[in-house]
């Protein structure tokens, strides 16, 4: 995928129709090479983020500028290819894009922010996103999903087995983290500690 940059990592388990590289700054894009933003409209403190050149097997290569969520070590950066091989996903300071590299107008953003933590499950043909008290997950197909609450703040992923996700979440009356369990192949839970609704 090219060389990876301290904090970025690059992670291509799954097969890929591209080749994507990291670029250190917008100076180093190629005037005839298309720009993408992500999203499409930038808030205005949307100038810092991840800029990428991205070029698919039988298409034109582009740029992509990716926004960056946050500026913090909790949350999670990298580049990381997706179940579906023509799909790329960016996940910037916490924020995470998954793009068509053949058409990058055709994107959709991960509904978990920030991300803390990003794990790839060939097995299964997934890509977890953990945050704080949900973890969202992306298949096939750009199947996504996102668990019940799990935790007051803080998640533990401890295995997988099968299908079934271990890990444990945080509960704020008891200061303990709590077991629970979710069926990757239909999203269910049953454990875990929430705040209850009064």
């Amino acid at each position: 995928m090219g060389a990876e940059r301290a904090g970025v990592p690059l992670n291509s388990a799954f097969a890929r129709n591209y080749e994507v590289k990291l670029l250190e700054s917008y100076s180093l894009v190629h005037p005839t090479e298309k720009l993408h933003q992500f999203p499409a409209q930038l808030e205005e403190g949307d100038r810092t983020g991840l800029y990428l050149r991205v070029h698919p097997k039988n298409s034109a290569p582009w740029i992509g500028f990716f926004a960056m969520g946050f500026e913090s070590g909790q949350v999670a950066s990298g580049i990381y290819s997706c179940p579906d091989s023509d799909w790329l996903c960016v996940v910037s300071g916490g924020y995470a894009y998954a793009v068509d590299v053949t058409n990058p107008q055709h994107w959709l953003p991960i509904q978990q922010r920030p991300v803390v933590e990003v794990r790839v499950v060939r097995e299964l043909k997934l890509l977890l996103f953990t945050g704080f008290t949900t973890i969202t997950v992306l298949g096939e197909s750009q199947r996504t999903w996102t668990s019940e609450r799990l935790s007051w703040e803080g998640i533990s992923i401890l295995g997988i087995q099968g299908t079934i996700l271990h890990g444990t979440g945080w509960d704020a009356i008891t200061d303990k983290d709590t077991a629970f369990e979710i069926d990757l192949s239909t999203g269910k839970s049953k454990g875990g500690a929430r705040p209850t609704l009064k």
